[in-house]
């Protein structure tokens, strides 16, 4: 299901990269992109490079690039010209095939390559919210202020992968309460009967052909099992849990 751009941004647009776009280094706005440059306050430079701003980035390990906004006269008679942002943002971050989306919340313009299906609503508003300006920030909390009622209600239907709950058990069991990524120190909390909350983690994980083992699986704090999904060292801790895991395992 295509994510709903709108829920999130005031304005919004999604257009793929031509590989023209490359070639002359003008990546070519489609009109709803248009739109999200005209709400966000941005006017067209009387020539290029043209005056240069910045685009805020979402899902990408740079926070932003730099653009800018230029009408290019076309030829053939009564052709009007051709909206384009130039720069940086086509120079040196996109790519031929990229689906992109520019979207503005206020005078900020934020772009992503369109993600995976994997990723949902609500990792567009974090990662939106994470990566605002002062302005912005303000706008969001005026916006999220005007919801009310109740949520409305979903049928979800789901394919996932049946657990072995020994695995489960003999991962808790051998953790005994301690979280087991090497060096963790955060301080866990207890349940409602007073058993320490851990979280069973895939070291190789499932979806990606991992086996449900106890020698694939640890015990982990909430903290250090999120930063392994989703951490910028994600990677390296994941192979220094498999390598305290294989060291219990022998």
């Amino acid at each position: 299901m295509p994510l709903a751009w709108s829920e999130i941004f005031e304005n919004f647009g999604v257009k793929r990269v031509s590989a023209t776009d490359i070639k002359r280094s003008a990546y070519v706005l489609n009109k709803p992109q248009l739109a999200v440059i005209e709400a966000a306050g941005l006017r067209p430079s009387p020539h290029r490079p043209g005056t240069q701003f910045n685009v805020t980035l979402l899902f990408d390990p740079r926070p932003s690039v730099r653009a800018s906004y230029y009408h290019a006269m076309r030829e053939g008679a009564g052709r009007p010209p051709e909206a384009r942002l130039g720069t940086e943002i086509i120079s040196a971050w996109l790519e031929k095939g990229d689906a992109v989306v520019l979207g503005n919340i206020g005078s900020q313009v934020y772009a992503a390559k369109v993600p995976s299906s994997d990723v949902t609503v609500l990792d567009v508003a974090d990662a939106v919210a994470s990566r605002a300006t002062p302005a912005s920030r303000r706008a969001l909390i005026a916006r999220a202020k005007q919801a009310k009622g109740k949520p409305a209600r979903k049928t979800v239907t789901s394919n996932d992968f049946v657990r072995d709950p020994l695995v489960v058990m003999g991962a808790l069991a051998r953790a005994d309460g301690r979280c087991e990524m090497p060096g963790c120190t955060r301080a866990l909390f207890k349940r409602t009967d007073g058993r320490v909350y851990l979280e069973v983690h895939h070291i190789q994980r499932l979806a990606d052909e991992g086996d449900d083992t106890l020698d694939n699986a640890a015990a982990l704090c909430p903290s250090c099992h999120r930063e392994l999904h989703h951490g910028a060292e994600q990677y390296g801790l994941q192979q220094a849990l498999a390598d305290q895991v294989g060291s219990l395992s022998v």
